[in-house]
């Protein structure tokens, strides 16, 4: 017999993330608008220039998350959503790109630490704001994004 009621479900819809995106343009758009004009260098490149954000997530806090039997780990209390699949969504006035947490590993160092790659992100913005799962965006600069490693820490 299947009960009346079906179990809720850790996972977000789709339209979630497709809001949060969404809001979180619009909200960039707003913010860099209202900024002082593009710088030259970054006002020549064109507009069709991209690179490729490569890194890690970490979660440094040993109360941020739970370790498995596997050596792998996922977030808990405040950092529940960030689990292996979570959405990285690096958002400019350029337009926005995206990629997904893999390899969730916990470390000897007591850290638990996701993979993620996002293509395509639009060059020559005067900021990125970033935003892993559902935490809270973090604004960087294409420097910073374009290192050997991005780490990006969510604690």
């Amino acid at each position: 017999m299947q009960p009346l009621h079906p179990e809720p479900t850790s996972r977000r819809p789709v339209w979630t993330w497709a809001g949060a995106a969404a809001g979180l343009a619009l909200a960039l758009t707003m913010f860099l608008n209202t900024r002082a004009p593009n710088t030259p260098s970054a006002a020549s490149r064109p507009a069709t220039e991209t690179f490729m954000v490569s890194g890690a997530v970490v979660l440094g806090d040993g109360t941020s998350f739970t370790r498995d039997d596997r050596g792998g780990c996922a977030g808990t209390g405040a950092h529940a959503d960030v689990v292996d699949g979570a959405l990285v969504l690096i958002t400019t006035t350029g337009g926005f790109a995206g990629g997904t947490l893999t390899d969730p590993q916990t470390l000897a160092d007591g850290t638990c630490r996701f993979s993620f790659s996002a293509p395509r992100v639009p060059a020559g913005q005067d900021a990125y704001l970033v935003m892993v799962a559902d935490q809270d965006p973090r604004q960087y600069t294409e420097q910073e994004l374009t290192g050997p490693s991005v780490i990006l820490r969510v604690d």
